[in-house]
């Protein structure tokens, strides 16, 4: 997903909010122009980072409501090219690795909550990964206000469900197959390998 959008967009129209737990995941973005500051490591970086995306939302929000619009689509046909505002896409990855602290725990889902419930329409974006997908670690709300679910292959149903609401993922072949929920619709997808 992220080597596709820093393929397509400008540095100027993609800004990246990396957050990674395991300090492995993100290494090809560490110089990418594309990278808003350094990559989040730990718990407490983390909350910096995911603190920045709820203020900037919250900004964003004054100046879509001065030029009287719904969203950074509309604001950006209204004003100077210099004056635009960037898609940003704040990404937790291993996200119950940050669950695992109750006091981290709590901090972080707070802000994760105000980001997938209303930061979409001020061009602010977010995308969560686990490889343990459970009721303990990813709330109902956080859940239910993502958009969009990729599932990968699980190793049961009761993974699958918490994923995309269904079972199914456990019967996925790996190597990339996986199912895309949107818009309550499943499709089979095969998602491609990024060669280092």
């Amino acid at each position: 997903i992220l080597e596709g959008l820093t393929r397509f967009y400008k540095p100027e129209e993609l800004q990246l909010l990396l957050i990674d737990p395991k300090q492995t995941e993100f290494e090809n973005f560490r110089d990418s122009d594309h990278l808003r500051g350094d990559i989040a490591y730990f718990e407490e970086d983390a909350v910096s980072k995911l603190d920045e995306a709820v203020e900037e939302m919250e900004r964003r929000y004054g100046q879509l409501r001065e030029k009287r619009v719904k969203n950074v689509m509309e604001f950006n046909e209204l004003v100077e090219s210099d004056q635009k505002l960037s898609r940003w896409v704040v990404v937790i990855d291993e996200y119950a690795d940050l669950m695992s602290e109750q006091e981290v725990r709590k901090n972080v889902e707070t802000k994760v909550k105000r980001i997938a419930q209303k930061a979409r329409a001020s061009g602010i974006h977010l995308i969560i990964g686990t490889q343990r997908p459970s009721a303990d670690n990813i709330s109902t709300t956080v859940r239910s206000n993502l958009p969009a679910q990729l599932a990968l292959k699980c190793r049961g149903g009761v993974e699958s469900s918490i994923i995309m609401g269904q079972s199914g993922a456990e019967t996925l072949n790996g190597k990339g197959d996986a199912f895309l929920k949107k818009a309550g619709r499943v499709e089979r997808i095969q998602c491609a390998l990024v060669s280092q």
